[in-house]
């Protein structure tokens, strides 16, 4: 298995993952629906920064830094921190083909490190209070879950952070 950053060329592959998750979630709730602005910037890097998974030429799983603010400024505020030097870790997933192999923890490993290169303080992450794997993994990390709140969507989060 390759753990690597994603670049333009692997847009099709990403799509096609997300297709699959969404196609099999378990729980609709588990996932949130992804925006248009956000999906327009999945490549920009300023903005985006995606890890994957492959397993030879397949991307098999994949979890993104979220730098700007329009992406997780509603899930700061609830724990009254400032927006500065935060990313967001989300839009994690796995195929359910390779689930139960920790290659989400081996992703979001590799996100905390770039983290740390670009300075940041803390990282957040929002999960379903029900997603259970996710939960554990991202707990495994490190991450400490601060609050629960309803997303102005009307999706339940739990906040975790980790700090850098």
């Amino acid at each position: 298995m390759i753990i690597r950053k994603l670049t333009d060329s692997d847009s099709e592959a990403l799509f096609s993952l997300i297709d699959d998750i969404e196609s099999t979630l378990v729980s609709r709730d588990f996932w949130l629906p992804i925006k248009d602005t956000s999906r327009e910037h999945y490549f920009d890097p300023s903005w985006t920064e995606f890890y994957g998974a492959f397993d030879g030429d397949r991307l098999v799983g994949a979890s993104a830094l979220f730098y700007n603010p329009f992406e997780f400024g509603e899930s700061v505020g609830q724990i009254n921190e400032s927006t500065d030097g935060v990313a967001e870790v989300g839009r994690s997933m796995v195929h359910p083909d390779y689930r139960g192999q920790n290659l989400l923890a081996t992703i979001n490993k590799e996100l905390i490190v770039a983290a740390k290169e670009k300075g940041l303080r803390f990282l957040l992450a929002t999960i379903h209070p029900d997603n259970a794997p996710s939960q554990t993994s991202f707990r495994k990390l490190g991450f400490v879950k601060r609050t629960t709140y309803f997303k102005s969507d009307g999706f339940v989060r739990d906040v975790y952070t980790y700090d850098l």
